[in-house]
């Protein structure tokens, strides 16, 4: 996961060099979101018995927790800059994703990351990542949302590694109900920004994989 988030971080870096000589799209058409399947999924996901955790499991299920909340501060805080309605939906949807998490912690007794301050983390990798992220949503509406895509590939890589790494059928549960939403989420922004007349091209997954989930 480290090694994802160093990779989106060039990716932005190299992203914001090309958006600074580019000027606002003409195009405006708001898309809206809505998943309430994905979050009564979520809201309802039973809490099975389950054995003692390992510690991948247990680190895996707190890094999620912030980064969830990460997706939900940048839609938040892009959302209040450009009234654009997409983030704020998605924005919802990402609060139930961090609510999903919550539950997990709470059900294993483990500490919750959780910093109630936009913004703010207790993993200081996610607190650079979060700057350079605003800083690229900053340009214009286009470049903010490539940052919903970016953050929702690097969601979806996270997700399916830890999904990957765990045999435990209620945490099976949440991260496959949280990779369904987050594949939804970036077909969204790839829609939106394919609206305005940008062809996103994946940064985090293979061209397979991302093909594969946009032509769902």
């Amino acid at each position: 996961m480290k090694t994802k988030q160093l990779l989106l971080q060039i990716a932005i870096l190299a992203i914001v060099l090309v958006f600074s000589a580019c000027s606002d799209s003409q195009k405006n058409d708001d898309l809206t979101f809505s998943d309430n399947t994905e979050e009564e999924s979520l809201k309802n996901s039973a809490v099975l018995s389950v054995p003692t955790l390992t510690d991948v499991d247990s680190m895996g299920i707190i890094f999620m927790r912030e980064e969830e909340k990460l997706a939900r501060d940048a839609y938040l805080s892009l959302y209040a800059k450009y009234e654009h309605q997409i983030f704020d939906n998605i924005s919802q949807s990402e609060q139930v994703h961090t609510d999903a998490i919550l539950k997990l912690l709470n059900y294993y007794e483990l500490q919750d990351p959780f910093i109630d301050i936009i913004g703010e983390f207790a993993d200081p990798s996610l607190d650079a990542l979060f700057d350079e992220l605003m800083t690229l949503g900053a340009i214009n509406l286009d470049s903010a949302l490539v940052v919903g895509a970016l953050i929702e590939e690097t969601d979806i890589e996270d997700i399916a590694i830890l999904a990957g790494a765990t045999g435990v059928p209620n945490i099976m549960q949440v991260y496959e109900n949280l990779l369904s939403g987050s594949e939804n989420h970036l077909r969204a922004f790839v829609r939106d920004l394919n609206n305005r007349g940008i062809d996103y091209q994946p940064r985090i997954l293979t061209t397979d994989q991302f093909n594969d989930i946009i032509n769902k």
